[in-house]
């Protein structure tokens, strides 16, 4: 009802129902960005075209530009084409082997492969240099490569470092949640679920925008679960 009285409003002030109709999208899109973080980042494939497109002109100029080579690989990454972006990250190791974010990105890359050796190695050396980079990101990637093994102590260990590191991600939490269903107990599954649903709620519009669909993952997880024993 009040989004048809703000339409009749802005009608009777305008006199143009397109244009109150355009306002009222203006504004929910506006306050989205701000406070709600439901809808995609549009402008952000055009960023990222620019930036490749930058890139790939700095490594035609000098193919030995090591930050450039990485930058790419890492955008390359990030657009799921994991065959290319390994590559330039590659050409890019031997002068950036101690930087945790071309590790890491390595490691995403040979994890999404299905080399997991190769991708437990650069997760691994990423920790090494730099626990903390990406808020714990490698110790997630590590948890998801260990439960590729099925080796659920070594996932959890990863999973519970990755949480103590980022204590706002609702995958995290929704991982451990899962990883304790496989475990059997349900109530402690039950417990992570409940923390990513808390830690959902209570961040940033741009953080909802990546946890979202963990956010319905866990409320499934829960409404699957049958009520334990007060």
């Amino acid at each position: 009802m009040s989004k048809i009285f703000l339409f009749y409003i802005l009608t009777l002030i305008t006199r143009n129902p397109l244009l109150s109709l355009l306002i009222i999208l203006a504004l929910y899109f506006l306050i989205d960005r701000r406070f709600i973080g439901l809808l995609p980042d549009f402008s952000r494939p055009m960023r990222r075209r620019r930036e490749m497109a930058r890139l790939r002109q700095e490594v035609m100029l000098n193919p030995h530009n090591a930050e450039a080579l990485s930058n790419l690989g890492r955008e390359l990454i990030g657009m799921k084409r994991y065959q290319e972006g390994v590559g330039h990250l590659e050409r890019a190791l031997e002068k950036m082997a101690e930087i945790a974010e071309t590790r890491y990105y390595l490691g995403l890359g040979y994890l999404r492969l299905g080399a997991l050796d190769r991708a437990e190695e650069h997760l691994r050396a990423a920790i090494d240099i730099d626990p903390r980079y990406g808020y714990g990101e490698a110790y997630l990637k590590l948890g998801d490569l260990h439960m590729l093994r099925d080796d659920l102590d070594g996932a959890l260990q990863a999973y519970e470092s990755f949480t103590a590191i980022h204590t706002s991600s609702s995958e995290g939490f929704f991982k451990l949640g899962d990883l304790w269903l496989q475990r059997g107990d349900r109530s402690r599954a039950e417990t992570y679920y409940r923390e990513a649903l808390h830690a959902f709620r209570g961040s940033p519009p741009h953080k909802k925008r990546v946890d979202r669909p963990w956010f319905w993952k866990a409320r499934m997880a829960l409404l699957r679960q049958p009520r334990t024993a007060d």
